[in-house]
């Protein structure tokens, strides 16, 4: 009888081995598609927390469920119940190529350091991006026609990495269905490509002529609803920020006159007064689009 124990003993570890596991897994996974979360900024950290634990688990099929429920259910319909019809089609094409890459960096971080001794998310409410204007660049950005109440949290890593550094970001997020579901960055996705409007060689709308201008770097717009003319002008920008060569690359030739008007008035970055860089030439290409008139509406002549 002794000699058969250490035998039991064998096999009851065999029989916890394969049987263990799973069932911690399911365990571990079962509670993120039914949790519920608090609409507060310790109810998101505790979401995240949730998917944190799901992606040390390496299972990832259980992994891409747990991403999954940061994104809208049924997000075509919402699109849909929010936008104007023009708008509906082009933005949930917009939100399907965008929630991937807002999920691949939550898994990053989290596949990255989850592992690292103390690390964990710790979330912080951030400022909402201002509303959008109704000219320039921004006025041709489609927008939900009501009310939606977009929040915007701060992730911060509590641990650093030689390599990798200490990840912080900010998300956009609506509140839906008792979870945190991703819009975007610090824009929401309808507004995403205003991150490339925010740089030092972005300048601000101007009137000229009657006329809203406004100029960015490396855009690469065309005519249509909204914009009557497009210049492409590469400008040189000496170090104390100033135009000093203006090249026209492209463009309605009876608005270059005004674009270089613009270009030439706006403001640029200064150099360092560094002598490493004494030889360095800052040069852009300078998209400078020109805008319809607003027409009023017969409501608000």
């Amino acid at each position: 009888m002794m000699a058969k124990i250490p035998c039991f003993s064998i096999a009851f570890s065999a029989l916890i081995f394969f049987i263990g596991p799973p069932a911690l897994r399911a365990q571990r996974t079962s509670g993120i598609s039914g949790k519920t979360y608090a609409h507060s900024r310790s109810g998101i950290e505790e979401q995240f927390a949730d998917i944190l634990a799901i992606v040390r688990t390496n299972d990832e099929p259980a992994i891409h469920k747990a991403l999954d429920e940061l994104s809208i259910p049924d997000a075509n319909s919402w699109i849909a119940a929010h936008f104007a019809k023009d708008h509906v089609a082009e933005e949930q094409e917009v939100y399907k190529k965008a929630l991937p890459g807002f999920q691949s960096h939550v898994w990053w971080v989290t596949g990255n350091f989850g592992n690292k001794p103390g690390f964990a998310l710790k979330v912080e409410e951030s400022q909402i991006a201002r509303p959008l204007s109704d000219i320039g660049f921004e006025g041709l950005v489609p927008r939900p026609k009501d009310v939606v109440e977009v929040e915007n949290y701060r992730f911060v890593s509590t641990v650093a990495d030689p390599k990798l550094g200490q990840p912080s970001w900010v998300n956009s997020f609506i509140y839906l269905d008792g979870k945190f579901r991703m819009l975007g960055g610090t824009f929401p996705f309808w507004a995403e490509g205003l991150n490339a409007t925010g740089g030092p060689m972005s300048l601000p709308p101007e009137v000229i002529h009657g006329r809203i201008v406004q100029a960015a770097a490396f855009r690469n717009d065309t005519k249509g609803p909204g914009i009557d003319a497009i210049v492409h002008i590469q400008i040189e920008v000496g170090h104390d920020g100033k135009v000093k060569k203006m090249k026209v690359l492209s463009g309605d030739g009876e608005f270059v006159s005004d674009a270089k008007q613009y270009l030439d008035q706006g403001e640029y970055p200064k150099l360092p007064n560094d002598p490493r860089l004494a030889n360095l030439k800052a040069i852009w290409d300078m998209e400078v689009v020109f805008f319809s008139p607003k027409t009023p509406s017969p409501a608000n002549p």
